[in-house]
């Protein structure tokens, strides 16, 4: 094969290339779907080659077999969650063509980001090349998860993350560091998420990104609220409130001990979240 054969779009049976550019067509983003390990690594070496690219510019963050599934091809109009998330760093998705995948059961997957999108998505402050710019703002949460790498989630707000993971990824809450230690060193064909309020127990693993969501706000909590039990709920009356107490199982906390206490007691629903409040915050 020519080495310029692995930039030009056409139909492949062996091996596609997915990258993402910026605005200056700088690769900030790579990914390789072939037939077996040892393609997919030529692949990825004949493009770099092809590109003038560096390896030690760009991060491993997954790699590993996948099942095809219903899948019939794999092209950019095929990869919508790609191109959603990878769109919301302000990247576009190309190709160098069409893999069909008549006859493949299982695909090898490497994907790799480099280290200014990386650090982007991180969150991190590094020094970046001169020539390279800024990807634009940071992606929200979501669009992060979506993917497909493994991700440490600090998740202060108990929002639900499982509707915006990948099909295959494994989430696991709080797990224990070993069992994940072990996971991260192996070589898989899914994203391990851990989900935590304690970021730090994980620190020193080796995730691709850290999410972090951050409490509820007073206005967010109490418009939980106001929505679930259908009363316009103060945000004054949450001013007190730690912040550990600002998220979502605390929002459905609450929203069962008025409904309690509207059952047994036979108040308003006003009369019966103050109490609830009080009995949340304070005890008795």
């Amino acid at each position: 094969m020519k080495m310029e054969d692995i930039l030009l779009p056409k139909e492949r049976r062996d091996a596609v290339v997915l990258i993402g550019v910026d605005e200056r067509d700088s690769v900030e983003f790579v990914r390789i779907y072939a037939v077996s390990e040892e393609r997919a690594k030529r692949v990825l070496e004949e493009f770099f080659n092809a590109k003038g690219l560096f390896p030690t510019d760009y991060r491993l963050v997954s790699r590993g077999t996948e099942p095809v599934g219903d899948r019939k091809a794999i092209t950019t109009r095929s990869e919508t969650a790609l191109s959603s998330a990878l769109a919301r760093l302000g990247l576009r998705l190309l190709s160098n063509g069409i893999l069909y995948l008549d006859g493949v059961e299982t695909l090898y997957q490497i994907t790799l980001v480099s280290e200014s999108l990386y650090s982007s998505i991180a969150g991190k402050e590094v020094e970046k090349p001169p020539q390279k710019e800024e990807t634009g703002s940071l992606p929200e949460p979501e669009e992060v998860l979506s993917l497909g790498v493994d991700t440490l989630v600090e998740n202060l707000s108990g929002r639900d993350i499982s509707e915006f993971l990948p099909e295959n990824a494994l989430l696991l809450r709080e797990p224990p560091v070993e069992k994940v230690a072990e996971l991260l060193a192996e070589e898989r064909d899914y994203p391990v998420v851990v989900e935590t309020k304690d970021a730090r127990r994980y620190s020193f693993l080796d995730f691709a990104v850290v999410v972090r969501l951050p409490p509820l706000t007073v206005e967010e909590f109490s418009a939980e609220l106001s929505s679930r039990l259908g009363i316009d709920v103060d945000p004054s009356f949450f001013s007190s409130y730690p912040p550990e107490k600002l998220n979502m199982q605390n929002v459905r906390a609450l929203v069962r001990l008025v409904e309690a206490i509207v059952e047994k007691w036979k108040v308003e629903r006003e009369e019966a979240l103050k109490l609830a409040v009080r009995l949340n915050l304070e005890g008795l």
